[in-house]
């Protein structure tokens, strides 16, 4: 699937590959330009941009910031808005598998492979109290 881009050093858009998009559902604070932070969600994310939805009008090519606990602050500029939702294409490329849900990020959240197809490799005993999925009777 293909898109257009602006190249940063000749300002003219070119066709690039979009890579795949992780669909998560994360709190952030935004910024913009002139206000913030505001409550936002990011429903999905890549190494170069997120899709999310904010209760604040943004404009296209506005630029934006957003920061996460436990991960720091990424700055960006808005590409596209539809009502809440807008996308975000970041200045620079972010080490997707270190932004997860809690604070501490020693263990990445999106963790793709899963080992001998039963439990999933993020589950940290020490740290997690149940298995997703089960109930006791």
């Amino acid at each position: 699937m293909g898109s257009l881009l602006k190249n940063i050093d000749t300002g003219n858009d070119q066709p690039v590959l979009r890579e795949p998009r992780i669909r998560k559902l994360v709190k952030i604070e935004l910024f913009t330009d002139s206000a913030g932070p505001y409550d936002a969600l990011i429903r999905n994310i890549s190494t170069f941009g997120i899709r999310a939805t904010a209760p604040v009008h943004l404009q296209v090519e506005q630029p934006v910031k957003f920061k996460k606990s436990g991960f720091g602050t990424v700055s960006g500029h808005v590409r596209w808005v539809d009502g809440q939702e807008f996308g975000m294409q970041f200045n620079r490329a972010i080490d997707v598998d270190l932004f997860n849900f809690s604070d501490e990020n020693r263990v990445g959240h999106f963790i793709k492979e899963i080992e001998n197809g039963h439990i999933w490799r993020g589950f940290d005993a020490e740290i997690s109290c149940k298995r997703p999925g089960l109930r006791s009777r």
